[in-house]
Parts: C-alpha cells; sequence; structure tokens
C-alpha cells in the first residue's frame, strides 16, 4: 500500500514539473512577491482558486489605474505638458505612449474615470457610489446624464452592472421632448486638408498631430450640421459636462413650452 502511495506521489511531481514547464518556465524574470504568490495558486489548477487570484490581481491594477488617472488628469488641467515642451496635452500623451509604452486608449479611460469621479464626487458619493469595481461605469456618466433624469442616473449608476449600465446610458429615455431636426453634414481629413461637404475649407499646418485635426473636424462638422438644421451654433465655455447637461435640459425645456 505505501508503495503505491510512493508510486502515485511520484506521477503527481512529474505532471506538476510538466505542469511548471509548460506555463512557468516563461515567467522567469517575474519573481516578485505577487508574482510568486499568484503562480503557487494557478499551480493548483483550481478554478474557484485562480479566479480569486485574478480578481485580487486586478483590484491591484486598476487602483494603480486610478493614480494614472489622477497624474494625467493634472498634467493636463494644470498644463503642466507646456514645461515638458510640448503645445497640447494630446503631444505629451502621444510621448507617454513611447517613452512609458502607455497607450493612449488606457491614459484617455483612466483620465475621464477620475475626471467625472472628481467633478461629480458629490452626487456619486449622495448616491453611495464606491469607486473599486464601479469605475468603468463612470465612462458613460455624461452619456446617462444627457440621455436620462439625473436622480434615476445616479440611482443606476451604483445599483446595475458595468453592462447594464452602459446599455442603459446609451439609451435615451422614453420621456423626451420633441425632436429636433437633425441633420449630419460630412467632414473628413484628407492629409493636410480638411474637406467639409466635399469642400476644401480648411488646411492644416504640416506635423500637426492626428488627434488635434480629429477634434477640428469634430468641431467644424458638428457646426455646419447645426446651422443645416436651420438652428444657430453657440461656443460657450463650461466647468464640466454638468453644467452641459444643465444648459441642454433648459434648452429643452423653454422650446417646448413654445
Amino acid at each position: 500500500m505505501a508503495k503505491q502511495e510512493t508510486v502515485k506521489n511520484q506521477n503527481e511531481d512529474m505532471q506538476l514539473d510538466k505542469y511548471d514547464k509548460k506555463y512557468f518556465k516563461f515567467m522567469q524574470e517575474y519573481q516578485s512577491k505577487a508574482a510568486l504568490s499568484a503562480f503557487e495558486s494557478f499551480r493548483t489548477k483550481d478554478v474557484t482558486t485562480i479566479e480569486n487570484t485574478l480578481r485580487q490581481l486586478s483590484m491591484a491594477v486598476t487602483s494603480n489605474m486610478y493614480i494614472i488617472g489622477i497624474g494625467c488628469l493634472i498634467i493636463e488641467r494644470e498644463k503642466l505638458y507646456i514645461k515638458a515642451g510640448y503645445a497640447s496635452y494630446f503631444e505629451y500623451a502621444q510621448h507617454l505612449f513611447d517613452d512609458a509604452e502607455l497607450p493612449t486608449s488606457t491614459l484617455s479611460a483612466a483620465k475621464i474615470v477620475m475626471e467625472k469621479f472628481i467633478d461629480y464626487n458629490q452626487q456619486l458619493k449622495r448616491a453611495g457610489f464606491h469607486l473599486e469595481r464601479n469605475a468603468s461605469k463612470l465612462l458613460f456618466l455624461d452619456e446617462a446624464l444627457k440621455n436620462h433624469d439625473e436622480e434615476e442616473v445616479y440611482r443606476h449608476i451604483v445599483e446595475d452592472t458595468y453592462r447594464r449600465f452602459k446599455d442603459w446610458a446609451q439609451r435615451r429615455s422614453l420621456i423626451e421632448h420633441k425632436p429636433e431636426k437633425q441633420v449630419q453634414v460630412e467632414a473628413e481629413i484628407k492629409g493636410n486638408k480638411l474637406l467639409v461637404a466635399g469642400k476644401n475649407i480648411l488646411n492644416f499646418p504640416r506635423g500637426l498631430p492626428k488627434t488635434v485635426k480629429e477634434l477640428i473636424k469634430d468641431d467644424l462638422q458638428k457646426t455646419f450640421s447645426i446651422r443645416e438644421g436651420g438652428n444657430q451654433p453657440y461656443i460657450v465655455s463650461t466647468y464640466g459636462r454638468g453644467e452641459q447637461v444643465a444648459i441642454d435640459n433648459f434648452l429643452k425645456s423653454s422650446r417646448a413650452k413654445k
């Protein structure tokens, strides 16, 4: 009986060795305490144990993203990128991507999340919102406020799952004021030229970042679309999306009374 157990243990050791060679021989340079602890849990081949480890790792990554987001927000709002020799935050973000291998999409998402969390903190806190495991919902907060009643938005962002909140935020409320005439004017960038409705209306200087070109294109496209719809564009400075939504709601209410 003892001999059979010895053979069984030897077979298990051989199987574990093969398992190690299959997955962990490539990870020899990762010898941090967190990595070694994670690898030990992966060796159990128990899906619940591995999933719990993945959850812990994701929380650590998410926490770092919060910090990255605040840093990016400070650089943008305090215009620190100018001291670094960059004309815009967009150019500086590209520098971070090139130098630190931080994808611009990741930087953008992290910055937006922390921007919304700071700008709407009072409302979020009052609703019982916690950043942990809810951060990604903030990417759709502006859209939710545009399409739904504010009180409903903060209830949903607390109670809904990420997927449910995202879908709800992007769906317009059934109770709306009469729709405005929507006209879409086509705009496109060809090289250093901006075409609106097929006509060249602007020549970009050489070397202008693509992100800046896209911003200009989107702004002008929206302006032309508003005019084509029979309305007049009006640019006003706001502190954030909350003020923009308040202005939109005021205009809708005012028009509904006419």
